[in-house]
């Protein structure tokens, strides 16, 4: 009986080795990247500028940004930016300069958990025509979920403008990388 128990002991151990020899070293996890984009998917409405009067003197006149949500589910820690272009405004011949739009920092909200470290707003620094980082999320900061309220645009038209309808396409985009 005694030789029975230790040959069963030893068959046993014989299978547990070949259990520990069969399993994986290790498990492989393929982890796919979400996307940096708004919510819902598009850029947001951009509106016109109000009509002025003409009066020998500068006029100022605004315009409205709709307020938007980026969602950085990439996992890339790259970073994002939220870049507003507003190319001169153009009326024939006549032209009146980006230089002359400004905004405030727009108001960001961090939404679902996601956090304001590294995520900026920035006002504007007279630079739209080349287009202006108007948020920035450093590289590994700014993954979730972000309420962009942008603030109103303001447009001193010069006291040398000519009469018509100056025309001009504005562009919100959001870009990976701060």
């Amino acid at each position: 009986m005694f030789n029975r128990k230790r040959i069963f002991g030893v068959f046993s151990a014989a299978l547990m080795i070949a259990a520990v020899i069969s399993a994986p070293a290790h498990a492989d996890l393929l982890v796919n990247a979400g996307t940096l984009d708004f919510d819902p998917a598009g850029a947001p409405t951009i509106g016109d500028f109000s009509a002025v009067t003409l009066d020998g003197t500068p006029q100022l006149t605004s315009l409205t940004v709709a307020p938007f949500t980026i969602i950085d589910s990439t996992g890339s820690a790259s970073g994002w930016n939220v870049l507003l272009t507003v190319p001169d405004l153009v009326n024939g011949t006549d032209t009146i300069l980006a230089s002359n739009v400004s905004m405030s920092a727009p108001v960001v909200t961090p939404a679902a958990g996601a956090s304001m470290t590294g995520v900026v707003a920035h006002a504007s620094a007279g630079g739209f025509n080349a287009g202006e980082k108007i948020v920035t999320a450093a590289a590994a900061e700014g993954e979730g979920t972000y309420l962009v309220s942008p603030r109103i645009l303001k447009l001193t038209v010069p006291d040398t403008a000519l009469v018509g309808t100056y025309v001009s396409a504005g562009t919100v985009a959001v870009v990976s990388g701060p």
